[in-house]
């Protein structure tokens, strides 16, 4: 339960922009095709 608890908190605390989202999702496709194009 007290992991339940420190999720809560953590999720209200993002919500509020008090605490920066972990960066687990990587950079849209497009931003990546983008970047290929530009290095051939």
């Amino acid at each position: 339960m007290n992991s339940k608890l420190q999720e809560w908190l953590h999720d209200v605390g993002v919500a509020l922009g008090l605490i920066e989202r972990p960066k687990l999702q990587p950079i849209p496709v497009r931003a990546d095709d983008d970047r290929r194009r530009q290095r051939r």
